[in-house]
């Protein structure tokens, strides 16, 4: 192929097809003097309002242009505009070869339809690399380079300092006014807090975000003052600056300034308002060049709430929410060069928090209208005053959420927004009598509901008319449900939440006999319901805001939610599986391994400050006449499992993009952004009953051992699959009791089990105890398969026969048959990177307690449970006996693998009823064996000499395998335990 068009003569054209992307952006085209190396002259430059300024290099995509591109950008590295300021974005461009032979009439429209290589340099780095992807290419159109390259010199924004000064500011002016006696709790009565440092660091970033965007406002209305005139003419005062605010007020911004006036009202002490806010506005004044000041406010206002854990508020990381966004708002039928239908795109967060999902949602939006030659600033007024629909039960979060989407235009005026404080506990009506609300959920089949005016008032006087606010959300109203919704529950009752009755109501301060009232609104709300409900008390009510979304979901709608990875697998959850299984198409569950980098391999969340593993879950409503066994997707979903969370919104919305184009069945089960792999897909079951699941699983290898043992089958690598009969446990054994059933108390204080449960100073001393138990972990103690009981258990007065029944065992009510005191236990709480046995045997029979429930073998199978019991210990600890019960474990926390009593029975066991000959006999002899050799903890397996020998004498010796298996199963054996959710990031791991 003969060059005809030179890449210079490409290059603006180029920046054409870019800018009709970005109106608001300046494009130079090889220009000289910007940069201080004046004879270095960039393809083209691209200045964005709220980025960084970008360098873009452009060679045609062949093996020489690769190379000499790479060099190029590399050189760039380190550069300086003539300014003196770092360049700071560097993005290379690869155009297709055949821009440069095609004619002049043929140009644009191939630019329009080609496809681009590009990459970032970054001199500060992004998402840990210089480089983005680290490796390899990304490939995409003009329109998804023009994205790149916009979004690349936002997050190239370094706020570092901003974010220090910032803090110091917040200090500074909680510090000036902390002496003020009445100011504590006024502050604290506003924000729902409990009065103290938090609380003031809270008060002082709703002022700040005031401030910042008063500096807004004022650049485009005259009558009002800014941060910097007002401190020229040494005007800061309290009455000054409130006079300032309610000038705004008449213009609406009620969300924004109502809540700071009231706050800056609550001061007494005239002098240190005064000093509170000079040391805010100049703050202000210093930040006014700097881009991103005002979404930075509502990023660090998360770490300032101090009652969050309890509400369970954990909120979105920025990439996360861009990563969401995404996902939702591109499986919208949408023509987004369409002013009215990109603005009608009706988007909710009812669970809103400081509007991270809200405003990353807006920006979608907007960027979608903008890259097929749109305005954005066209959609905002109508996007705020009837869109985004935002409700949160703390005033202080709905602030922030209205002040972050207003400060996408704060030059475009609007009257109202549709974001809302919903009342929470008791709650004055406008009648001024009181009633108990549920926050957003009194919205469960309801249109309207009233609410509390975005300041936290009843109401509010605006040019002197009296007005109301009132939660207007229809049912199946909103296109997108976008939410992190509260984790918050009403069982676990430990650590801070022992003595409170109703731990999922208990935030904000509510009495108890609140709480007590809340549960069973809450139940009756659900039993109006049209759909049966996804609640559970037990999951949460983070399943009741399921219920919330599908209800004010349209048919076609999109389901984006942050979710415990529980809800994939837990019994609590089977409701909510249930109505996304019926009721949504095109499942995608989304969720980290952490694999590729240590230092952050216990962080399998979206949200920030969690611990617990999350999911993204994304789905579509279908119709109401739509049959979802026609469509073949019934119980089933697309599982995405990540290396690790994105770093950066480029990264994400990149990842998304990805995500996307594996919707397509064809496609690789790799995830790769350039050369870098991000992780991998499947399709996989999703239903109420889950007996397994790919979540967070690094390797698709492990999986598919995991799944095919779930089914029946050895696959190892490299050899066809070998049959090995499995079942779920319950086939073969009946669990044990609920430890709370054994020595638990109710929510009241009175005894619900018969014993109260004391440790043995001595183990050996056990054939002495009355009522032996087996109740909590002790690794040291738990190295062989056999071990022995730790616990004595003492009668509780009058609770005689109750104790005689949890020794022999009983039926419930349902019809569950309970088992009593057996030898063969099941490790429930199974902590891969310390512990050894995932089951174990008691010299004699014993009652299974917290960290060991009892399984015992159904007498209607077998006349010599003894020898079952055996058997299935000894299974239970070999390589595929680990890793079948690992399948089926929540893994919420790195390193862990976490059961109920009830999922207990879903563990593949080997079926004992269809091994051949005398196996069983054998098995129980081996275990006579081999119970006393000394394991390793499960992570450390694959150095595990005892453990090998375990699975030799199973799965060759016993069950007649070939030999040839053994090394394959080595290399299971040690990618398995090179798992995240195995190794938790022990040093213990594989290499480590």
């Amino acid at each position: 192929m003969t060059p005809h068009r030179t890449e210079p003569s490409l290059n603006p054209r180029l920046a054409d097809a870019f800018s009709a992307g970005h109106p608001q952006s300046q494009l130079r085209v090889q220009e000289t003097g910007l940069l201080a190396d004046s004879h270095r002259q960039p393809d083209f430059v691209v200045d964005t309002p709220g980025r960084v300024r970008c360098l873009i290099e452009n060679k045609y995509d062949n093996a020489a242009g690769r190379a000499a591109l790479e060099e190029q950008c590399e050189s760039h590295v380190g550069a300086c505009w003539s300014d003196g300021d770092p360049v700071d974005a560097i993005v290379g461009v690869l155009s297709p070869e055949t821009l440069s032979v095609c004619s002049e009439s043929e140009l644009a429209a191939l630019i329009g339809t080609g496809t681009f290589c590009y990459a970032a340099w970054l001199p500060r780095g992004l998402a840990g690399s210089r480089r983005f992807p680290s490796t390899g290419w990304l490939e995409g159109s003009i329109r998804d380079l023009a994205a790149f390259i916009d979004r690349i010199g936002s997050d190239a924004l370094d706020l570092t300092e901003v974010g220090v000064t910032l803090r110091q500011a917040l200090a500074a002016g909680a510090e000036t006014v902390s002496s003020d006696p009445l100011a504590p709790a006024a502050f604290a009565e506003m924000l729902d807090q409990q009065p103290g440092e938090q609380t003031f660091r809270m008060a002082m970033a709703v002022m700040f975000n005031a401030v910042v965007f008063q500096a807004a406002v004022a650049q485009h209305h005259a009558h009002i003052p800014s941060p910097t005139r007002m401190l020229s003419t040494d005007s800061v005062s309290q009455i000054a600056v409130l006079d300032a605010w309610r000038d705004i007020l008449d213009m609406n911004y009620w969300p924004i300034f109502g809540i700071s006036s009231k706050l800056l009202g609550a001061i007494n002490n005239e002098e240190a308002a005064r000093r509170m806010l000079i040391l805010l506005y100049r703050q202000a004044v210093n930040l006014g060049g700097m881009a991103g000041a005002q979404g930075l406010v509502g990023r660090l206002f998360g770490e300032l709430i101090g009652d969050r854990k309890f509400l369970a508020a954990f909120y979105t990381e920025p990439a996360s929410a861009a990563l969401l966004a995404e996902l939702a708002i591109g499986r919208l039928n949408v023509d987004w060069a369409d002013l009215e239908q990109a603005g009608n795109a009706h988007v909710g967060d009812l669970a809103c928090g400081t509007g991270a999902l809200l405003t990353a949602a807006y920006r979608r939006v907007a960027e979608k209208h903008r890259l097929v030659g749109g305005d954005d600033r066209d959609l905002h007024r109508r996007m705020l005053e009837d869109s985004l629909v935002g409700c949160d039960i703390l005033a202080a979060a709905v602030h922030l959420t209205a002040a972050r989407l207003s400060g996408e235009q704060p030059a475009i005026d609007y009257t109202s927004t549709r974001t809302w404080v919903m009342p929470y506990g008791d709650a004055t009506q406008p009648d001024g009598t009181t009633q108990v609300k549920l926050g957003s959920l009194d919205l469960l089949g309801e249109n309207e509901q009233w609410a509390l005016w975005g300041d936290g008032s009843i109401e509010v006087a605006a040019a002197g008319e009296s007005h109301q606010a009132v939660a207007a959300v229809p049912d199946e109203s909103l296109d997108v449900v976008i939410m992190n919704p509260p984790f918050s529950r009403n069982t676990g009752h430990e650590a801070e939440r022992v003595g409170i009755p109703q731990p999922a109501f208990a935030g904000l301060r509510t009495a108890v006999a609140t709480q007590e009232a809340m549960a069973p609104l809450l139940k009756k709300r659900m039993g109006a319901l049209s759909h049966r409900p996804a609640y559970s008390g037990q999951a949460g009510l983070a399943s009741a805001f399921i219920d919330l979304a599908h209800t004010k979901l349209r048919p076609g709608g999109v389901l984006a939610l942050i979710l415990p990875v529980s809800v994939i697998t837990g019994r609590a959850w089977r409701a909510g599986r249930q109505l996304i299984t019926e009721n949504y198409e095109d499942i995608l569950i989304l969720t980290i391994s952490a694999s590729t980098d240590i230092a952050i391999s216990t962080n399998r969340a979206f949200s920030a400050d969690t611990a617990i593993a999350e999911a993204v879950l994304v789905a579509t409503k279908r119709s109401a006449d739509a049959d979802p066994a026609a469509t073949g997707l019934a119980n089933s979903a697309r599982f995405a499992m990540i290396d690790g969370r994105p770093q950066t919104t480029t990264e994400a919305l990149e990842l998304a993009r990805v995500l996307s184009d594996h919707r397509s069945p064809d496609r690789c089960p790799t995830l790769r952004l350039g050369d870098e792999r991000l992780g991998w897909t499947c399709e996989a079951q999703f239903g109420t009953e889950m007996f397994g699941h790919p979540t967070g699983v690094a390797s698709r290898e492990v999986a598919r051992v995991a799944s095919g043992l779930a089914d029946g089958e050895l696959a190892l690598p490299r050899l066809p699959p070998v049959a090995v009969d499995t079942v779920p446990l319950s086939v073969l054994a009946r669990r044990g009791a609920y430890h709370m059933d054994i020595n638990g108390y109710t929510t009241t204080g009175a005894a619900r089990g018969p014993l109260d449960t004391e440790e043995l100073d001595d183990r050996t001393t056990y054939s002495q105890v009355g009522w032996p138990i087996l109740w909590a972990h002790d690794h040291t103690q738990e190295t062989s398969i056999r071990v022995l009981p730790d616990s004595r258990g003492v009668v509780r007065h009058g609770m005689e026969s109750k104790a005689r029944r949890v020794w022999d065992g009983w039926t419930t009510p349902t019809g569950t048959v309970i088992c009593g005191a057996s030898r063969l236990h099941m490790n429930r709480d199974f902590r891969l990177n310390s512990q050894a046995l995932g089951a174990c045997l008691t010299p004699t029979a014993v009652i299974g307690g917290r960290a060991w429930p009892s399984a015992t073998p159904r007498r209607s199978l077998t006349d010599l449970p003894g020898l079952w019991e055996k058997a299935l210990a000894l299974w239970l600890n070999t390589t595929p006996g680990l890793i079948a019960r690992w399948w089926v474990s929540t893994r919420q926390q790195q390193g862990r693998a976490n059961l109920t009593v009830t999922t207990i029975g879903n563990v593949p066991v080997l079926d004992l009823r269809a091994v051949r000959g005398k196996a069983v006999s054998q098995l129980a002899e081996e275990c006579d064996r081999l119970e006393t050799l000394l394991l390793l903890p499960a992570n450390e397996a694959y150095r595990d000499p005892h453990r090998e020998r375990l699975d030799e004498t199973v799965l060759c010796e016993v069950l007649g395998l070939p030999r040839s298996i053994l090394e394959p199963l080595a290399s299971v054996r040690e990618a398995w335990c090179a798992e995240p959710s195995v190794h938790g990031g022990k040093s213990t791991r594989p290499g480590g």
